[in-house]
């Protein structure tokens, strides 16, 4: 009974000592958003889209904090309503790299 005890806290050891080992390793072979290029996502809003404007700009800072790939999100503004602007207003507010811009820029390089 004894021996069985015995393999059992060592096998335990043994599985312990090697999740140690295995979470400094995982966490530096992580891509990290530093070496990111700029790199932007582009979100075009239209008017009640604010709860999808939410949504999106919620999972592309998840996607971006986890594997970067990209350094700014730009809300584009694509006729939104009152309610849609001053939900992309406070998530600029909130969050770093989340900019609103108006359609006019994008229309006036087009047309040049």
């Amino acid at each position: 009974m004894q021996l069985l005890e015995d393999g059992i806290i060592a096998a335990l050891a043994a599985v312990g000592l090697i999740t140690l080992l295995f979470l400094p390793v995982s966490a530096l072979l992580r891509p990290r958003p530093r070496g990111t290029l700029d790199v932007l996502a582009l979100v075009p809003c239209r008017a009640h889209d604010g709860a999808a404007l939410e949504q999106t700009v919620r999972a592309l800072l998840r996607a971006r904090s986890d594997c970067g790939g990209f350094r700014r999100i730009v809300l584009l503004d694509r006729g939104m309503d009152e309610e849609t602007r001053q939900i992309a207003t406070l998530l600029c507010r909130d969050h770093c790299g989340v900019t609103l811009r108006d359609d006019n820029i994008f229309t006036m390089e087009e047309t040049q």
